[in-house]
């Protein structure tokens, strides 16, 4: 099952997770995390086929662009979480990698979005 999410589905679970309104710094930014697990290599044809690469767009984005003024690691990683849960792959990352993980995304030469995606899937339960 593939599901797409639009920006309201980001600004709840930003508002769940942060722990203050935090505002939209940049909403194309947020446009662009809302956007990318959408995208097609052909018209219908998803160009990320797993749910885990879905997932981790929003993780590698939220950290990349920043579109929040504040807790965009916070917020990207739930919602990698929630969408893997709402997918039907529930994860659980062992205690320390969620943070190690975005740790990595951040360093200056970041890890890609495929191995994002192969550590969220090592996580599914």
């Amino acid at each position: 099952m593939i599901l797409y999410v639009d920006a309201g589905w980001v600004l709840n679970v930003q508002v769940a997770v942060s722990p203050v309104n935090t505002p939209v710094r940049d909403w194309g930014a947020l446009h662009c995390m809302t956007e990318r697990h959408r995208y097609e290599r052909f018209a219908g044809e998803p160009y990320y086929e797993e749910a885990a690469a879905r997932a981790a767009t929003f993780l590698h984005t939220s950290l990349i662009l920043e579109p929040f003024s504040d807790y965009n690691a916070t917020i990207g990683a739930a919602c990698a979480q929630m969408y893997m849960e709402e997918s039907g792959e529930r994860i659980t990352p062992p205690p320390g990698a969620m943070v190690e993980l975005v740790r990595d995304i951040r360093k200056t030469t970041g890890l890609r979005l495929s191995e994002t995606a192969r550590r969220l899937r090592d996580w599914a339960d």
